[in-house]
């Protein structure tokens, strides 16, 4: 199918070819999200075992003959100060997807970001030096002022400062292309020279390639 190209006005300047992307398949979208949330998550909850509080180098009583209960040190876990039983030790709690589950789930979102008729492929976003009204302004004309995340082909310093600024927009180069990032954001820009490799990596039958993590 084509798709049109347009300026930061909003003008059409031609067309690209878009392939075929199939349905949206909600399952890989979830999975895809669980999977980078899990791989987000810090992993550094814990707490102090008996061994690692300090104190209770012998015991507090003899065994008998004192009417206490038997003891053999004041930091087993019932004492106040004692150490913890069963707590949370720090995990990581990563794991990676089948390779097919991943390519799918990227697919499925940029196809429903297409079928909503919110992907938008920009010609060019040219800035001699960073400028945020420029950036707003463009995303005002694309999207009415709506949250895009935008995908350009390379690290570009002066587009990524002129939009770091402005409220819901976000820049990624096409390799961080992920599927949280295409959801959470109402609009999907690719600029034109990164529509070819986003292209590859969602059409049916191309290589699944080595994953990247965003």
């Amino acid at each position: 199918m084509k798709i049109d190209i347009v300026d930061n006005k909003k003008k059409t300047v031609g067309s690209a070819e878009m392939p075929e992307l199939g349905p949206v398949k909600k399952q890989l979208l979830w999975e895809a999200v669980r999977q980078q949330n899990a791989s987000d998550r810090a992993g550094t909850a814990s707490t102090k075992k008996r061994g690692d509080v300090s104190g209770g180098g012998k015991k507090p009583w003899k065994q008998k003959h004192t009417g206490n209960a038997r003891h053999g040190s004041i930091r087993e876990p019932q004492w106040r100060k004692g150490g913890n039983v069963f707590g949370p030790v720090p995990r990581d709690y990563s794991y990676e997807l089948p390779k097919k589950v991943a390519k799918g789930a990227i697919r499925s979102a940029v196809a429903q970001r297409l079928k909503e008729g919110k992907l938008i492929v920009l010609d060019k976003f040219d800035v001699e030096k960073p400028s945020t009204k420029t950036a707003a302004a463009t995303l005002q004309a694309l999207c009415g002022g709506d949250s895009a995340l935008i995908v350009i082909g390379a690290r570009n310093k002066n587009v990524e400062l002129s939009f770091r600024n402005v409220r819901g927009a976000k820049v990624l180069p096409v390799e961080g292309l992920n599927v949280r990032d295409v959801l959470r954001y109402h609009n999907l820009i690719v600029t034109k020279n990164a529509l070819e490799a986003v292209t590859k990596r969602v059409a049916e039958g191309a290589p699944v390639g080595k994953k990247v993590s965003a």
